[in-house]
């Protein structure tokens, strides 16, 4: 569990978070996360982590975090890592911890490389990562 009075410099919460530290950025200059500056370092409150990133303990559902290691079928669409994260404001790490944590759903093909499957893009939680 997090603890509430914990504080992590942009970095770190972006590390956290499996996005970049100028997402952090604009996460601060829009408000959707709050931070202080001291020392000339932004200051983030580890309990926002929970408001950003899924939960971990929450199961998400079976059919959104299958790993399939066959063949996907041609009529359904997947993305690279390096597109969805060009899509998310997940950067190709996070999107690769996402899926191997279950928190994408996606499969690997017989070299080993990653998909992810286009059903995350209409998950809630999924959605607010996206760029508009």
């Amino acid at each position: 569990m997090t603890d509430p009075k914990e504080m992590l410099t942009s970095q770190k919460f972006a590390d956290r978070a499996g996005v970049s530290t100028s997402t952090v950025s604009k996460w601060l200059k829009s408000g959707k996360v709050k931070g202080v500056k001291q020392n000339g370092r932004w200051m983030i409150s580890a309990d926002q982590l929970a408001g950003i990133v899924p939960s971990k303990s929450i199961k998400p559902l079976a059919e959104t975090v299958s790993v399939n290691n066959s063949n996907p079928t041609s009529s359904r669409r997947t993305y690279s890592i390096e597109e969805f994260s060009t899509m998310t404001y997940l950067t190709v790490y996070g999107v690769e911890r996402f899926l191997k944590e279950g928190r994408l759903s996606g499969h690997k093909d017989e070299a080993g490389k990653w998909s992810v499957d286009h059903t995350n893009v209409e998950r809630l939680d999924i959605q607010r990562l996206l760029r508009k």
